[in-house]
């Protein structure tokens, strides 16, 4: 049986197979190298000079790790795993940092954080507790992290294979798990203590390394890691949680796993799919009405609204993105691509253009990432440009499945479309006068 670890431990005594898994992480792309320079010592000067750094690669040439080298080096002054953790979430090392019990300080107060001050998710694989009762967790062989978790968890890619029945790619309707693919990966139905769950097994695709797609899931991750809370106490013992973007339209991420090379994340089941399959009315779904159109429409606007507030961008909004739950309320999902703005105004420049090509605005396709895109693609959903180019009438074009639609209030939704719509991104509106304006349109409609 693998010895137990807890926030007390001492980090030179971490087993071979945890050093094995933090190479694997920070060896890469010298993620090492930020811990290094951030490591102190008690006076708070920086433990490590340049020289030290240099040191540390010098092992790289014989085959060994710099990670390990420098937390066996840093592990003499009897850090433990707290400190660990602590150095791992302030560098933006989530994953990783999940790999560790974490002790929250009894000091801290509840409070909520921007979306992108990442804190350490607690696993309920714990088996065990310290004197002072706070979880413990096994070290560190993946097939032990195999139970199932009562909320935000670590999975081991065995467990998710056996709820998805090996990740059988057979449709549903056909008798297999698979209910959607994209770009990054296919989506699988699972069941986890008495309830379906989605979970996307993230693959390579052609043009994609696989430290592109290590990339795709920290991001996914790291956006949605929404506040760090302090539970109230229960006899005397603080536990804590991660709260993952708590808002009605935003798709909930319940754990993920990522044993060696395989990623996984794990989302609340939807039942009725994404935008997309029922706009095409997927395996002979009734049609969506046009009240229950704008509903989903009122419901994305306000999941984007909530990602412009917490200065990110979506970058690939689309009707696949949008999924359905029982009651047809809309979850904005995949955020793979997303990045922190830094501030709602700021325009950021990369080098790899992203996205789904047909939703994405004219500075998107220029590699510019702008909360305005975001808006470009919601005004998309409303097909603006197939009906000018095809020169139908709106009349013409509306379904003819819908029997509940009004010319006037179509007219009202492509108006805002068209606006949304706008070749140059400083005459969109931004997501608050988009509700605003849908709001109003969808004021008198009552009921589905």
């Amino acid at each position: 049986m693998s010895k137990t670890i807890s926030p007390s431990t001492y980090v030179r005594n971490l087993s071979p197979a945890l050093f094995r898994q933090l190479s694997d992480f920070l060896d890469p792309q010298e993620g090492w190298k930020k811990l290094a320079v951030d490591i102190r010592k008690s006076s708070g000067e920086p433990r490590y000079t340049q020289l030290h750094i240099r040191r540390f690669e010098g092992v790289i040439q014989k085959g060994k790790s710099p990670t390990h080298e420098l937390l066996y080096d840093w592990g003499t002054t009897n850090c433990t795993v707290q400190d660990l953790t602590d150095l791992l979430l302030r560098n933006e090392f989530l994953t990783v940092a999940s790999l560790f019990p974490y002790e929250p300080s009894p000091s801290s107060s509840c409070r909520t954080l921007p979306m992108d001050e990442m804190q350490k998710p607690q696993t309920s694989e714990t088996s065990g507790k310290t004197e002072r009762g706070n979880p413990v967790l096994q070290s560190t062989e993946p097939e032990q992290n195999d139970e199932e978790t009562t909320g935000f968890g670590i999975f081991s890619f065995n467990f998710l294979k056996r709820i998805t029945r090996d990740f059988d790619d057979r449709p549903l309707s056909n008798g297999g798990s698979k209910i959607g693919e994209g770009g990054f990966g296919m989506v699988f139905q699972g069941h986890l203590k008495n309830q379906y769950v989605a979970v996307k097994k993230l693959t390579n695709i052609a043009d994609a390394s696989l430290q592109d797609l290590k990339d795709q899931f920290e991001q996914e991750i790291k956006t949605m890691a929404q506040a760090y809370v302090r539970n109230p106490p229960e006899n005397g013992v603080w536990t804590h949680a991660l709260m993952i973007c708590h808002h009605e339209n935003i798709v909930k991420l319940l754990g993920f796993s990522n044993d060696g090379d395989n990623y996984c994340l794990v989302y609340t089941y939807m039942s009725n799919g994404s935008l997309l399959d029922r706009l095409a009315c997927l395996n002979n779904t009734a049609p969506l009405s046009w009240n229950r159109r704008c509903n989903i429409m009122l419901g994305t606007a306000q999941g984007i609204k909530y990602l412009h507030e917490n200065n990110h961008v979506h970058r690939d909004i689309k009707s696949a993105n949008i999924l359905l739950d029982d009651n047809f309320t809309p979850q904005i999902s995949d955020f793979g691509l997303a990045r922190a703005t830094g501030h709602l105004a700021r325009t950021m420049m990369t080098e790899r253009i992203v996205g789904t090509t047909a939703y994405m605005a004219p500075e998107a396709l220029r590699g510019e990432v702008t909360i305005k895109s975001d808006i470009f693609s919601f005004g998309v959903l409303e097909m603006k440009e197939e009906i000018e180019e095809e020169e139908k009438t709106l009349e013409e074009y509306v379904d003819k499945n819908m029997k509940d639609v009004e010319l006037h209030f179509v007219e009202k939704m492509y108006s805002i479309s068209s606006r949304c719509l706008n070749q140059t991104k400083n005459k969109r509106p931004n997501i608050d006068t988009v509700l605003h304006d849908l709001e109003n349109c969808t004021s008198i409609l009552s009921g589905f």
